[in-house]
C-alpha cells in the first residue's frame, strides 16, 4: 500500500502490536472500540464455508514474501533486490516447493490501467506485474500480490477519466465518498475506500480481482479489513469510517464470486466477528494473530495469551491456531500465522519449533529471510520429511480437554500438544515446550487420544530416524523446544477419527459422553440453518469400491439419517451423496456401527458425512473406518 509521511507502516505494526502485548482498548470519541454483537470466537455458529479447491486441499501455500527486507528498512523493496531474492529463490527453494513471491505493504504505484487498477508494486520499479510473471514462471514460479480491491488511490479519484470497467458511463471517483480515506484517522491520505452502496462498486472490486486473474496471479492478500469494517484499531483508536459488517460482507462476496476457484484469497487484519462468520463463506485464509513484527521467540509465542474480540484476536500464532482450529480443515479456513524470519530466531531449538508449529497447524510456510541473511538456515525450511507432511494437506488440532471455547476457557486446549491424522491413515504428533525456563516432559497415548488400537510404528522427522514400536510418545523437552513425529498404525483397516477432521455447518467437537474412543467425537449432526458435515482425507490405492463402517450414538428415540459423499479435492463427485440409516441406541454414552461400502478414486479423497435437509434425527460421530 502507498504510505503517507505523517505514519509509517513500522509505527502503525508497533502500535498494533503494543496493543496485542497487553495495552488497554482505545475507544473512540463517538462510541466503543469494540463492536457490538460478539460471540466467543469458538460459539459453533452454523455457518458455510468458500470450500474452494484450495481450503479443500489441506495446508496454505510455501512461499517467499518481502516483509523481511521491508519492515526492518519501512520502504519498499528494491527492484533489484527483488530479483536478487527472487533467483535465490529460484535456485534454492523452489525445487523444494517454494514456488510463489509475494509482495506486500510499502509500494507506492501511481502506474494505472484505465480503470485505475495498480500496474506494479512501485514506481522505482521498471517493470509490471506482466514482466513480473513471465520472469518467476520461466523459473517455474509463480507471483503472489498484495492489494485491496477497496482501495481507490487518490490519484484516482482526481482524474475524471478513469472509468469502472465494464462501465465506462460511471467514473471510478464516483464509487467513493469524500472523506472515506484509508487510515485518515492515524494520517493516512494516499487511498480512498471504496463504497460498496454506489453503482459500479461491484463492477471495480470484481474488476480488481479478475484483473489479476487474468494476469494469471493465482493469490491475493488482502489486508487491513478491521479497518473496512468498523474504523477501529485495538491499537490506534479511531482509523477512518466504519462501513459496517453488512457492507464489508458485500465486499466479500463480490471478491470471492469473481475469485471462484482461480485465485486464493488471504484475508488480513480482520476481525473475525461472529465466530469468523464472513471470513469462513467468502475467503481461503485468514490470519489469526498479530504481525510478525521483528519475528524471534517473542512474536511466535510471547506477548498476551488472553482473547480479545477485535483484530488481533490473540497476539501469538500459538494461542491464535489453538484458538480457531474448530474452523481448520478441509474445506474450511487455512489458518495463516504470519511470516517467518528464522535467522530472526534465539537457536536451532527454536527454528525447528516454529517450523514444526506452522506445520502441524496447516499454515502456509512464508520465508521471510533474504539472501543476504538465510545463512544455514535454509536446510529447516527444505526437511525432506517435515515438507512431506504439508505437501499431504495436514492440519492438525491442538488437543481438546473440552468443547468449551478457548476464548473464554484458556484451559480447554492444549497449545503445547497437537496431532493430524493423514490421508493414508498415518497420524503426526508435535510435542512443544513454550516454557522460557524450565525443562519438561509432554507425552502423547496413541490409544487415549488417537484412538489407536495396539502399537503404532514411530518415526522421529527431523532426524530421520525410527523408534520403533511405541503405544505412546514422550519427550523431555528443554525451553522452547518440541519433537515431530510420524505415527503408523498397523491395522489392516484406516480408521480415521472425527475429533481430527474439518467441521462444518455447526458441527462440533465434544466429550461429554463416555464409550468413545480416541480423544473426543463430533456432534451438533442434527437439524440445523446450515448443514453440518464432518469432512475426512482419505488415501485410496485405487480407484474402486471400499467397506465403510461408521461408529456412532443415536438416542434421538427414532432412526437417524445422514447423507455421505465422497469427491476429489477439485469438487468432482467419486459418489453421489447417498443416504445412511443409524438405528436407535440406548442412550448417548452407547455406541454402534453401521456399516456399508463407498466409491473412491486413486488417491486422495474428500469422504463428507453431514445432515442434509432430507435428513432426520442426529447422530454423534467418533469415527469412520475403511478398508483401504
Amino acid at each position: 500500500m502507498e504510505i503517507s509521511k505523517a505514519i509509517s507502516r513500522r509505527l502503525l505494526l508497533r502500535g498494533t502490536g503494543a496493543a496485542a502485548l497487553g495495552g488497554p482498548l482505545v475507544a473512540r470519541q463517538d462510541g466503543p472500540a469494540e463492536p457490538s454483537g460478539l460471540v466467543p470466537a469458538a460459539a459453533a455458529l452454523p455457518v458455510t464455508s468458500r470450500n474452494s479447491v484450495y481450503t479443500r486441499s489441506g495446508a496454505g501455500p510455501l512461499y517467499w514474501n518481502i516483509y523481511g527486507w521491508s519492515f526492518p528498512h519501512n520502504a519498499p523493496i528494491p527492484e533489484a533486490e527483488w530479483k536478487a531474492n527472487v533467483d535465490w529463490l529460484a535456485s534454492d527453494l523452489a525445487p523444494h516447493g517454494y514456488g510463489m513471491a509475494c509482495t506486500d505493504g510499502w509500494g507506492a504505484c501511481t502506474r494505472f490501467t484505465p480503470n485505475g487498477y495498480r500496474t506494479t508494486f512501485d514506481d522505482e520499479w521498471q517493470h509490471d506485474w506482466a514482466w513480473w510473471l513471465d520472469y518467476l514462471g520461466d523459473r517455474g514460479m509463480t507471483l503472489g500480490i498484495y492489494h485491496n480491491p477497496l482501495w481507490v488511490h487518490k490519484n484516482v479519484v482526481a482524474d475524471p477519466s478513469y472509468t469502472v470497467v465494464g462501465r465506462p458511463d460511471i467514473k471510478v471517483k464516483d464509487i467513493t465518498v469524500p472523506g472515506d480515506i484509508f487510515g485518515v484517522g492515524v494520517g493516512f491520505s494516499d487511498q480512498y475506500w471504496v463504497d460498496v452502496t454506489k453503482p459500479g462498486a461491484k463492477e471495480f472490486i470484481q474488476g480488481y480481482v479478475n484483473y489479476f486473474k487474468n494476469l494469471g496471479v493465482p493469490y491475493l492478500r488482502i489486508d487491513f479489513l478491521s479497518w473496512y469494517e468498523t474504523g477501529t484499531d485495538a491499537g490506534l483508536g479511531n482509523v477512518g469510517v466504519a462501513h459496517g459488517s453488512a457492507a464489508y460482507e458485500t465486499a466479500l462476496r463480490w471478491m470471492h464470486e469473481a475469485a471462484g476457484d482461480g485465485i486464493e484469497l488471504s484475508l488480513v487484519m480482520p476481525h473475525n466477528l461472529n465466530d469468523a462468520r464472513n471470513e469462513l463463506k467468502y475467503g481461503d485464509m485468514v490470519r489469526i494473530n498479530a504481525d510478525a513484527d521483528k519475528g524471534g521467540w517473542t512474536r511466535l509465542s510471547g506477548g498476551r495469551q488472553s482473547w480479545q474480540s477485535v483484530w488481533p484476536n490473540w497476539h501469538n500464532p500459538f494461542c491464535g491456531f489453538t484458538g480457531w482450529a474448530h474452523r481448520s480443515g478441509r474445506g474450511q479456513l487455512i489458518l495463516d500465522g504470519d511470516f517467518l524470519m528464522l535467522s530472526t530466531f534465539a537457536n536451532d531449538t527454536e527454528r525447528r519449533t516454529a517450523i514444526s508449529l506452522m506445520t502441524i497447524a496447516g499454515s502456509p510456510i512464508c520465508v521471510s529471510d533474504l539472501h543476504s541473511d538465510i545463512g544455514g538456515n535454509a536446510a529447516f525450511y527444505t526437511n525432506t520429511e517435515v515438507l512431506a507432511l504439508h505437501n499431504q494437506g495436514l492440519v492438525g488440532k491442538p488437543v481438546f480437554h473440552s468443547a468449551n471455547p478457548y476464548s473464554t476457557d484458556p484451559a480447554s486446549r492444549d497449545t503445547e500438544r497437537w496431532a493430524g491424522q493423514l490421508p493414508d491413515g498415518s497420524w503426526a504428533v508435535a510435542l512443544f515446550n513454550r516454557n522460557d525456563s524450565s525443562t519438561v516432559t509432554k507425552s502423547i497415548d496413541f490409544a487415549g487420544l488417537l484412538g489407536i488400537s495396539g502399537a503404532a510404528a514411530v518415526r522421529d522427522l527431523w532426524t530421520g530416524t525410527d523408534l520403533g514400536s511405541m503405544t505412546s510418545f514422550t519427550a523431555q523437552l528443554a525451553p522452547h523446544a518440541s519433537r515431530l513425529v510420524k505415527v503408523t498404525p498397523q491395522a489392516a483397516t484406516k480408521r480415521y477419527h472425527a475429533a481430527f477432521a474439518a467441521w462444518g455447518g455447526g458441527a462440533h467437537f465434544n466429550n461429554n459422553h463416555s464409550g468413545y474412543t480416541g480423544m473426543g467425537f463430533v456432534d451438533k449432526l442434527e437439524a440445523a440453518s446450515e448443514g453440518p458435515t464432518v469432512t475426512f482425507a482419505v488415501k485410496a490405492p485405487a480407484a474402486g469400491t471400499y467397506a465403510i463402517s461408521y461408529r456412532y450414538a443415536n438416542a434421538t428415540s427414532g432412526t437417524s439419517t445422514m447423507t455421505v459423499t465422497s469427491q476429489k479435492e477439485d469438487h468432482s463427485t467419486v459418489h453421489a451423496p447417498f443416504q445412511v440409516s443409524f438405528p436407535q441406541l440406548t442412550d448417548w454414552g452407547t455406541w454402534g456401527t453401521v456399516t456399508g461400502t463407498i466409491r473412491l478414486a486413486a488417491g486422495t479423497n474428500l469422504v463428507t458425512l453431514g445432515r442434509a435437509p432430507g435428513d432426520t434425527g442426529a447422530i454423534n460421530l467418533n469415527y469412520v473406518e475403511l478398508g483401504v
